[in-house]
């Protein structure tokens, strides 16, 4: 009888244990697991979980039960669980996300070009899951450098790619084609992707009621990603500039739309000389030939350059609304310079016309050195400069009743009344910095990114920045119209310019600066801290071509360029 009584207890005790407690059911394609790393990633809704599973949690099956080191009475996202896996006999960290989760496996190494063969799999926050083959290969030029690699996907029926197919990720537009945006550079991981929502809030395309399903500027969105089963970390997934975005008119019969890329600083996107061109090439003069693909022509370009370059100050004047969309070069060059984003002057955009009597108008791109930050991910503490080329030397001279200059005052008081103020663009940054936060991106960073450190007052840097900048221009955007207003502005001079062998710095402060030299793909070739008004720098090491000059004291900086000739 007494043995009776004790297995009866024993049997009580143990169905008590088990239903007071909840092992999580996780099925296949909703998680994903980083082995080297011991990491393992679920976006399966946390409410879904809790609710679900109602009791302290002591166990996890992820094709095996795994235990948590420590029961968990609720799920939160962004937090890291410690639960052992049996079959590797070690503990491994585990994260439920809000973020979609994609994972990318080929039997191909990934390089610049061509594009390889790989399978895609994403799944949303929603638990859609989405899986293709892709052809897959690096991006961008100076980012090739860094550890973490921006990539270029695109969407394959087979694996012969031959035949690509359109597919819509994320609420974004369908198509076959989308880029893999790693932010390396970004301390923050916030600026390229709220960038390029603020663009949109800026600008409209001028023939939009024409055309209701086409977008100015890109969207992106973030996903946590791993690649062959190991992390990655944060990217953005995002669209990419085309005909099919602005719905530039199709060649039929002859040009119509155009798409140019301004791919480094050349003469021609700089608007400082003219160099002939062949249209057996796809690259003329620091721009890249997008579009139409049945044809290239670089005459139409060129006589857009060289109206701007040689035309009579009188003819400018008169004419330059004819050839640009005016109120989209006020609206770019806020943009530009409410970023500051040095990088984004000549190169990183797009020059578009959408018909052949329509007007050309700027398109943004790669939206990562901003917001007091250089292409490198180092800060760029100076916000009272203007950026500007050629182009926009000529117009800011334009002080016609209605002209740029007037538009320019005009928009940006506009702008200021509503969405450009301190609190609102801090907002727009908050909302993606605290999603980033609260799913301790920050840490599963450094977590696979040595180099990697997070610092909270990369944050407090950001927001005083975005107020000193935008008091600046204050001054700037609204003073009275005067032929000579903008250049009082530079606190340096360079000359000559253009020079063969050597440049004079000029300024007229006796503080230190540093003077960085960036070559035409973005690429730091010579940088020297210097102490006196007056200064002689050699370049006859370096090749012809344009270079952009970033001059910066701890009071001030500026960005100018020269072209170096033989």
């Amino acid at each position: 009888m007494r043995s009776y009584f004790i297995i009866l207890i024993t049997f009580i005790l143990s169905t008590t244990a088990v239903f007071s407690h909840d092992t999580i059911q996780i099925n296949q394609n909703q998680y994903f697991i980083d082995f080297d790393n011991q990491l393992a990633i679920t976006n399966l809704d946390v409410s879904v979980v809790n609710s679900t599973w109602t009791k302290t949690k002591t166990h996890i099956i992820l094709n095996e039960t795994c235990e948590f080191l420590t029961p968990v009475t609720k799920v939160e996202a962004g937090l890291g669980y410690k639960i052992f896996i049996p079959s590797h006999n070690s503990f491994f960290t585990f994260y439920f996300t809000e973020l979609p989760i994609v994972n990318i496996s080929s039997d191909f190494t990934i390089i610049d070009a061509p594009k390889v063969l790989a399978n895609f799999k994403m799944i949303d926050s929603d638990q859609n899951f989405i899986e293709s083959f892709i052809g897959i290969e690096y991006r961008g030029a100076t980012s090739q450098s860094f550890p973490k690699k921006s990539m270029e996907i695109e969407f394959w029926v087979d694996p012969t790619g031959n035949i690509t197919h359109d597919v819509s990720l994320l609420g974004m537009r369908s198509d076959d084609d989308w880029n893999l945006q790693a932010m390396y550079n970004e301390p923050l991981r916030i600026r390229s992707k709220t960038n390029n929502d603020l663009w949109k809030v800026i600008n409209t395309l001028h023939y939009q009621e024409n055309e209701p399903e086409a977008f100015n500027g890109i969207s992106m969105e973030y996903v946590e990603l791993f690649i062959d089963n190991e992390y990655q970390g944060l990217y953005c997934i995002g669209e990419k500039v085309d005909r099919k975005l602005l719905k530039l008119k199709k060649h039929k019969d002859q040009i119509r739309g155009e798409l140019y890329k301004g791919i480094n600083w050349g003469e021609a996107n700089t608007f400082s000389s003219l160099p002939s061109y062949d249209n057996n090439s796809s690259i003329w003069a620091g721009f890249e030939y997008k579009h139409p693909d049945e044809e290239t022509n670089w005459s139409n370009l060129y006589d857009l350059v060289d109206f701007v370059i040689n035309s009579s100050d009188d003819t400018f004047y008169e004419e330059y609304s004819n050839y640009f969309e005016v109120d989209n070069l006020v609206d770019y060059f806020i943009f530009l310079n409410l970023l500051k984003a040095t990088d984004n002057t000549s190169k990183n955009l797009y020059l578009a016309k959408y018909n052949t009597d329509d007007r050309y108008f700027y398109v943004p791109w790669d939206l990562d050195a901003t917001f007091g930050t250089y292409y490198d991910g180092s800060k760029d503490p100076g916000t009272h400069n203007l950026l500007r080329n050629n182009l926009y030397d000529r117009l800011l001279h334009d002080c016609s009743a209605g002209g740029f200059k007037e538009k320019l005052k005009n928009k940006w008081l506009h702008l200021r009344s509503t969405t450009i103020t301190p609190s609102t663009l801090i907002s727009m940054f908050d909302a993606s910095y605290q999603l980033l936060k609260t799913n301790d991106i920050y840490t599963k960073e450094s977590l696979v990114w040595a180099a990697y450190e997070y610092k909270h007052d990369d944050w407090e840097y950001t927001t005083t920045w975005i107020f000193n900048r935008i008091s600046y221009l204050d001054q700037i955007f609204t003073e009275d119209c005067k032929v000579t207003s903008l250049k009082e502005n530079d606190f340096f001079e360079i000359y000559p310019n253009p020079s063969s062998d050597f440049i004079v710095f000029n300024t007229t402060t006796l503080n230190e600066y540093q003077i960085s030299i960036y070559n035409n793909v973005g690429q730091l070739v010579l940088q020297e801290w210097l102490n006196e008004a007056n200064n002689t720098i050699s370049l006859g090491h370096l090749h012809k071509g344009i270079y952009l000059i970033n001059i910066a004291s701890e009071e001030h900086s500026e960005t100018h360029k020269i072209l170096l000739t033989e």
